[in-house]
């Protein structure tokens, strides 16, 4: 992995200019010159990692929405299901709902995209599309947090939403608590998906017991009706 890092710093770096780059004074106190120059080079080659991988995602997201976009719905779903991107299948979902209706034409700037999760630009994707007044909400939000970013938490907070809701019976509290509270929509369905499907197969493994059951008691109900016809005739030839 860090052999992927220093080609990208390496390719980075050419052409970098840092030297009108002003640091805090705390930053440089009791340096010399040339510690300050490779300070602010490492400082400057770091910002724009940084601000290449906002650039990163925002360009996977429009290249997953324009895959989803221009294939067959089978296929789009087996390519994100079946481990031929190098992320999951609920960050596929996120960043081209993000796309489709937020990230196409957002101008916030690729070093504040960086800060949010595939989740949180998925859930923000979700909001516009519902209520496209939320995205000046959403924008001014995140121009406000800058370089601190909001947590998914956070955006949940925003967008005045307090999570997806569950069932509240007995049942659907214990199942609640292996799910993460700002899950989007779609993982809320995987997710009791698989918990109905579970409960489903181990129902039907009780009911092939409670019917093998059900045979043998109908089998031995039959020996035992022969026995009494046994004795019934030994009794008779007694007589």
């Amino acid at each position: 992995m860090s052999d992927s890092a220093l080609a990208l710093t390496s390719k980075l770096a050419e052409g970098l200019t840092y030297s009108d780059l002003i640091l805090h004074e705390g930053a440089v106190a009791n340096l010399y010159e040339s510690q300050i120059n490779e300070l602010k080079k490492n400082c400057a080659l770091t910002n724009i990692a940084y601000y290449t991988s906002g650039t990163g995602v925002r360009a996977s997201a429009m290249v997953l929405y324009n895959i989803k976009k221009n294939t067959p719905p089978k296929n789009w779903a087996a390519l994100i299901e079946n481990g031929d991107l190098h992320f999951s299948k609920s960050v596929a979902i996120d960043l081209v709902k993000g796309w489709e209706f937020w990230l196409a034409d957002s101008n916030i700037p690729d070093t504040l995209l960086a800060n949010l999760s595939a989740r949180s630009i998925g859930k923000i994707g979700r909001a516009i599309e519902k209520d496209p007044n939320v995205r000046a909400k959403i924008k001014k939000a995140i121009s406000d947090a800058g370089r601190n970013g909001l947590s998914e938490r956070e955006v949940s907070k925003v967008l005045g939403k307090g999570g997806v809701k569950v069932n509240k019976s007995a049942a659907g509290k214990k199942a609640k608590k292996g799910l993460d509270p700002s899950a989007s929509k779609e993982e809320v369905v995987d997710y009791y998906t698989k918990i109905v499907d579970g409960l489903q197969a181990s129902l039907d493994r009780g009911a092939q017991q409670f019917k093998k059951v059900v045979l043998a008691n109908q089998d031995k109900a039959g020996e035992i009706a022969k026995l009494k016809e046994q004795i019934r005739d030994l009794k008779a030839a007694q007589d």
